[in-house]
This record gives C-alpha cells, sequence and structure tokens, in this order.
C-alpha cells in the first residue's frame, strides 16, 4: 500500500464542548493520510492517475471549517467520508486532528483525535 500524507493543516473553526469555545472558535491542525496504490502514477507521470494534493488540501479545509461541532470526533470523521466520497482510488483516510488550546488546567502541549476510515468493499 502507497500513502500521500499531508501535514499541519491550519483550520480556524468553531468546535468545542463548551458555548464559550464554539462561539469564539479557534485554530486547529490537521493531518491527513490517504492509502492508494500509486504503481500507475509512478510509471505515467500523470495527475489523472493519483490525487490531486490541492483537491485533498481544499475539500479537507473547506468541511473541517465549514462545521461547527463539539467533538473532534465528528470533525475527523466527517472529513475522511468526504474524502472517501471525493477520490474513488483512494483505499482508506486517516485524519488526525489536534487541539492546542484546551480549555481546562492541564499541562497539556496538545490533544488528538485520530480516526481511520476504509471503502466499503
Amino acid at each position: 500500500m502507497d500513502h500521500i500524507r499531508i501535514r499541519d493543516i491550519i483550520i480556524y473553526g468553531h468546535y468545542g464542548v463548551s458555548d464559550e469555545e464554539r462561539e469564539v472558535g479557534q485554530r486547529l491542525l490537521m493531518d491527513l493520510d490517504l492509502d492508494l496504490d500509486l504503481s500507475a502514477a509512478a510509471a505515467s507521470d500523470a495527475l489523472a492517475d493519483t490525487v490531486s494534493y490541492e483537491d485533498v488540501y481544499g475539500k479537507a479545509r473547506a468541511r473541517a471549517e465549514g462545521l461547527r461541532c463539539k467533538l473532534l470526533e465528528h470533525l475527523a470523521a466527517r472529513v475522511a467520508d468526504d474524502l472517501l466520497a471525493a477520490h474513488p482510488n483512494v483505499l482508506r483516510v486517516t485524519v488526525g486532528v489536534r487541539k492546542m488550546n484546551l480549555p481546562f488546567p492541564n499541562t497539556c502541549r496538545e490533544v488528538e483525535v485520530e480516526l481511520t476510515r476504509e471503502r466499503a468493499s
């Protein structure tokens, strides 16, 4: 299995359990891992045989920034589902979402939710 990874996408949106978090909004970081067969693209050097990084980035960022939700789990799942729907040659997507500004006293640098979705056979 081959991979395309897009790291540290900065997104801004209205996420969080508390009303205040969702009202004020915050920055998150998102990582995308796409699993697919890249042998055709490696041989052909043609964009049509892979996925456009720009398209993947744009779809993920638009979905994430257009969504208001409480849980990072919900956000990550919506992005993963959208990417699988838009790119039939992608077999598996892993989405990681990191929150740096936690709304409770802590000594954490960040909290991350990561989930993987696979194309149904």
